[in-house]
């Protein structure tokens, strides 16, 4: 398969950028080690049993993640959209993507964006003070006023849509920046506006435990010969901020490990690479 076409499903793919790195270059067009392989394969099978999960499609098996919400924690910004139902709620991706569904149909973004952080958050940590800062400022910086904002959000997905998913990136890094939101949490929003419109695998969530992934994978081939005039894999992947550079390397790699694995005929989509990646502990072995 040629360097140009990773990826499966409805994404045909992310090559490379024109100017990658010798490094990153033969990290991506290296593929898996038969340990790494074994440690996707393995995820795989345990992720079934743990979801319950009795379909072994890829999208079934995505679907089927859920997080848990305690939809108290977030009454400040209206009624969740999934509901009030028990508590906590399980949120599952395929409820936060039909929330992007609605908001395609509505031209209003700002309920998938308390959606995608509650759902990144889950029932812990200080989410709801974070999303309270995006919406509304805080003594280090001024929020938008929100129409304003939801015409950076509209700008971001009609940049998807037309451009694709680094494009998007990198319009919320500039132009379209919302101050408080960074690519942990607007990659989700990328995510699940991208899936809505039937992408699997062109717009990938991408935070700091997925970062730690890549820096392993990238740290078990920093003695190869291509490596030799790269830098640290731990300053590679730093994060909170990862550049629109850093963002298409990681597709295009997420990509090439769904396509290598579904050479063996089982099917396989970045979003379930993604997803296994972001719940296992570190990939490979030690």
């Amino acid at each position: 398969m040629p360097a140009s076409t990773y990826g499966e499903g409805n994404c045909p793919g992310i090559p490379l950028p024109h100017d990658t790195s010798s490094f990153d270059r033969g990290v991506v067009e290296g593929g898996l080690r038969p340990a790494e392989r074994d440690w996707l394969i393995r995820q795989r099978r345990a992720w079934m049993t743990d979801s319950g999960c009795r379909s072994d499609d890829p999208d079934d098996l995505v679907d089927a993640h859920a997080v848990p919400i305690v939809a108290s924690r977030w009454a400040r910004f209206g009624e969740l959209p999934f509901g009030a139902g028990a508590s906590p709620l399980s949120v599952r991706r395929r409820d936060v993507t039909e929330v992007a569904r609605q908001c395609r149909k509505n031209e209003c973004w700002l309920p998938l964006l308390v959606a995608s952080v509650a759902w990144g958050w889950g029932k812990g940590g200080f989410g709801p003070t974070r999303l309270g800062w995006i919406l509304d400022g805080n003594t280090r910086w001024e929020a938008p006023p929100r129409a304003v904002m939801e015409r950076r959000l509209a700008g971001a997905v009609e940049t998807l849509d037309r451009e694709g998913a680094v494009a998007s990136y990198r319009y919320l890094l500039g132009d379209g920046q919302i101050p408080g939101l960074g690519p942990a949490f607007f990659t989700k929003f990328l995510y699940f506006a991208d899936r809505a419109a039937g992408g699997r695998g062109c717009a990938l969530i991408l935070d700091a435990r997925l970062a730690r992934q890549m820096g392993r994978f990238w740290q078990c081939r920093a003695d190869e010969p291509y490596a030799a005039d790269g830098r640290s894999p731990d300053w590679l992947w730093q994060g909170p901020v990862w550049s629109a550079y850093r963002y298409h390397v990681y597709l295009s790699f997420v990509g090439r490990i769904a396509a290598e694995l579904s050479e063996s005929g089982e099917r396989w989509t970045p979003e379930l690479v993604e997803l296994l990646l972001f719940r296992g502990g570190l990939v490979g072995p030690g």
